[in-house]
């Protein structure tokens, strides 16, 4: 009979499976919340520097850069990546440099993605709650 292999122990600096699901769930809708500036940025007009306006659209690679961040940090809190929370307040921060060149273009657009960053940041930092920690040596062994 074949014994059923162990699980691996939990190492310091992992997020607790429910707070992995939380921030893959959160990259999900900064996913979401992307395709909607894009939406809504073709709808008003308004073009976001990634996109370029209409008549003279940014080359597809750049009009991709903030799924390719969104990609890359959703697929790495999916695994379990040690000290993910901080990994995705980094990611929350490259969203926030993404918008600033939409400061001068739209500054509607702008703050919509400076929240999407934000919120991205707020989720990343209360995740801090859920990251396994090193057991304190006890003085009576």
């Amino acid at each position: 009979m074949v014994d059923a292999p162990t699980p691996r122990p939990h190492r310091p600096g992992e997020l607790t499976a429910a707070w992995r699901v939380a921030l893959v769930a959160t990259w999900v809708g900064v996913l979401l919340a992307y395709l909607a500036v894009w939406k809504t940025s073709e709808e008003i007009g308004i073009a976001t520097w990634w996109l370029g306006p209409r008549s003279n659209p940014q080359p597809v690679l750049v009009r991709l850069i903030p799924f390719f961040v969104i990609a890359v940090f959703g697929i790495l809190a999916g695994y379990n990546v040690r000290r993910m929370p901080w990994i995705s307040l980094g990611g929350s921060v490259v969203l926030a440099l993404i918008a600033v060149p939409d400061l001068s273009r739209s500054i509607g657009l702008a703050t919509i993605e400076f929240t999407i960053a934000g919120a991205v940041a707020l989720v990343s930092l209360a995740s801090l709650t859920g990251t396994y920690r090193a057991a304190k040596p006890d003085a009576d062994r």
